[in-house]
């Protein structure tokens, strides 16, 4: 409370609680938001938390939303039960539905982070991801460096000691402190290098979310029907309502853009 009292003193909107672990201690965390409520109740926040903790204190969540909660980020991943087994998330496929209508219910925006290449996600999950982020409305809940991100494998990883990922693995690469891997299906390295190159450009260029998902499903179709990519003309809402977001895309465990890395690599006058 400390904490927030400083920063509500120098002119904050809106709390982040970036630790993970915030529903770990559920009742703690109610207390913590319903003191800063009575305090300042014009102040939001946001949180982080695990899938299957939204599915343990589902009844909390209303509570969250009436302190000023208006969205949250879970580590989804995938929307693949093969995927999320190996890398044991702790979730299934189905607990993301319900984890989604707990959030809906409640009135808060989930924003996912994912992890949507991995050695063992197929084109045809990739596919079904794009489907699930359309037909429920999330386009402009996720960042569209998401779509981008390629699983990283540093030393130390509790990956290495799996049997799982042996197959795929590749050398340690010393300057990115990861080690290499190789998808079982070319197309899908050859789609993650596409989309990067789709989204860096596109971000760079401020077009909508919209634009850059229909663009990146129409690259994923195109992959998958073994033929080029159409030229499709989307010309999204741009009065639309969208969800609350942090300004800076929120992602973890993702190497840098090439844009990212530019900042360092160029002499600073």
């Amino acid at each position: 409370m400390e904490d927030i009292q400083n920063l509500a003193k120098e002119g904050a909107a809106h709390i982040t609680f970036g630790d993970p672990d915030f529903l770990n201690g559920p009742k703690h965390a109610v207390q913590i938001v319903e003191a800063m409520h009575r305090e300042h109740p014009d102040l939001t926040f946001d949180f982080t938390a695990k899938v299957e903790h939204i599915l343990k204190n589902r009844e909390l969540f209303k509570i969250f939303s009436s302190c000023g909660c208006i969205f949250m980020i879970s580590a989804i991943e995938s929307f693949s039960n093969t995927v999320l087994d190996n890398l044991k998330k702790g979730h299934s496929q189905e607990d993301i539905s319900t984890a989604l209508s707990i959030l809906n219910e409640a009135g808060i925006a989930m924003r996912p982070s994912l992890v949507p290449f991995t050695p063992w996600t197929t084109l045809a999950d990739y596919l079904f991801m794009l489907e699930f982020i359309n037909e429920n409305g999330l386009i402009d809940a996720i960042d569209p460096v998401q779509y981008t991100i390629r699983l990283l494998v540093p030393p130390g990883s509790a990956l290495l000691s799996e049997s799982a990922i042996q197959p795929y693995l590749g050398p340690l690469v010393q300057e990115s402190f990861t080690y290499r891997w190789s998808h079982p299906d070319p197309r899908m390295d050859t789609l993650q290098k596409s989309v990067s190159q789709l989204v860096e450009t596109a971000t760079q260029n401020e077009e909508d979310a919209e634009t850059i998902f229909y663009d990146i499903r129409e690259l994923a179709h195109g992959l998958h029907e073994n033929r080029p990519p159409r030229m499709i003309q989307h010309a999204p809402d741009l009065n639309r309502k969208k969800p609350p977001r942090l300004t800076e895309p929120w992602f973890c465990c993702a190497e840098p853009t090439e844009v990212q890395f530019k900042v360092f690599q160029e002499p600073q006058i």
